[in-house]
């Protein structure tokens, strides 16, 4: 904007002095041939009368009278020269102008008049600086406006490019700058809708994890145009757990005490898979089922399970051990893992739906939980053999299991302890786990 204006400035100046030039040139002529002619008509008697004193006598006070006169002659028919005057003061600026004597429109002679241009060339020089100022000062003028209009602009645009990146961090509630009544306004009152919107987001993906798994409340909300998740085949570890003398317990417990033992088994249970990258999919009454490498891809979702199921089984002891100090019953817990591919997605009708895990694995894992021991964790061959946990379980005696629904008896193992690393692992992460209050 400033070079165009500039341009423009310097065209205008252009035309000006061009103009102005012109229109000087002008006005001269003009005056040298009215003088000219004017000198011309007095002349003409005295030409055809040979006064030449009396036409010196009236050049010399032409040229007395006229400072702008550099040299004036008459001339005759021939060429002669009759009179001549000329001024003191002498220019290397003239210019040249002749005038025909006519008397009774028969040619005497002619005038030739030498005009001084200096003053008029000053004047229009000292125009044209005038003029080259005034373009010079409109020219800074613009640039300083221009700079101070751009960094006006910029500068809420440099400060919404820091906020972009500060919300690219996942900070949702940055200082915005102000906004003005202008396109930039209008800019920054989107963004703030924007980062509104994106807080909202926030807070629905939070509260849709408090009621089902984190992940899956994420993965749900990543593509909202998609109206169901269609099932896919995954590979992963299934933990079933569920209380043992359950239906006892809620006969001798009020309503209010059997909610605050699963509220706080199921914090134990989140807390158990948040460790180790696992997911609590589902509560089914006393039971629960967690899930290990399904939302996520993990190869290492085997020994993530059993370590896991050892740490649930670590702070169920620390529990038990409060509730002891408390003339309270302890609870104990019966655990199933197993491990395979199975199908993951949603299922449903349009008006309701669940995003729910099935198959063979998933049925397995169950059937295990049914059969572990209270307090232990029983597994599959499945996932003793897995490449992630080969050799690093110690476990009993491996059991063949006649598990119902299948065909065959299935081989299984309880964990007795994890190799010497993952112990002192668990170890200090119960020691962690101690220093916090077990309570939701």
């Amino acid at each position: 904007m400033t070079v165009l204006l500039c341009l423009t400035i310097f065209t205008l100046w252009s035309y000006l002095q061009f103009d102005l030039n012109r229109l000087l040139q002008a006005q001269t002529d003009t005056f040298a041939h009215t003088i000219s002619q004017q000198a011309a008509d007095s002349a003409a008697e005295m030409v055809m009368a040979d006064d030449q004193l009396a036409l010196s006598s009236m050049l010399q006070g032409l040229v007395s009278k006229t400072q702008n006169i550099q040299n004036i002659a008459v001339y005759d028919e021939q060429h002669r020269l009759l009179a001549q005057a000329q001024s003191s003061n002498t220019s290397d600026r003239v210019r040249s102008y002749e005038a025909d004597i006519l008397f009774h429109d028969v040619f005497a002679g002619k005038i030739e008049l030498s005009l001084d241009i200096s003053a008029i060339r000053d004047s229009l020089i000292n125009t044209q600086k005038a003029l080259a100022f005034i373009c010079m000062g409109i020219a800074f003028l613009a640039l300083f406006t221009s700079i101070f209009l751009a960094r006006k602009l910029t500068a809420p645009l440099k400060h919404l490019q820091e906020v972009v990146q500060v919300v690219a961090h996942g900070k949702l509630d940055p200082t915005l700058p102000h906004s003005n009544n202008d396109e930039v306004g209008d800019l920054i009152h989107s963004f703030r809708h924007m980062l509104q919107g994106l807080r909202d987001k926030e807070s629905i993906e939070h509260k849709f994890s408090s009621y089902i798994s984190k992940d899956i409340a994420q993965d749900i909300l990543s593509d909202l145009q998609v109206s169901k998740k269609p099932l896919r085949a995954v590979s992963g570890s299934v933990l079933f757990v569920d209380i043992v003398g359950f239906t006892q317990l809620c006969e001798s417990q009020s309503p209010q005490q059997i909610a605050d033992i699963l509220n706080q088994y199921y914090f134990l249970l989140h807390q158990a898979a948040k460790m180790y990258r696992g997911s609590v999919d589902n509560y089914i009454g006393d039971g629960a089922m967690l899930t290990f490498g399904i939302h996520k891809e993990d190869q290492k979702h085997s020994i993530n399970a059993v370590c896991g199921a050892q740490i649930f089984i670590r702070l169920c002891d620390l529990m038990n051990s409060q509730r002891a100090q408390n003339s309270l019953p302890p609870l104990q817990f019966r655990l199933g893992l197993h491990c395979g591919e199975m199908l993951a997605g949603t299922i449903g009708s349009s008006e309701r739906m669940q995003f729910t895990i099935s198959g063979d694995t998933v049925n397995l894992a169950a059937r295990l939980c049914d059969l572990a021991e209270p307090g232990k964790l029983l597994i599959s061959d499945d996932i003793y053999v897995h490449p992630s946990t080969h050799q690093l379980l110690v476990t009993e005696t491996a059991r063949s299991l006649k598990v119902k629904g299948k065909s065959h008896s299935i081989k299984t193992f309880n964990i007795v302890r994890l190799a010497p690393k993952f112990n002192r692992l668990l170890m200090q992460q119960e020691a962690e786990l101690k220093a916090m209050q077990v309570h939701e």
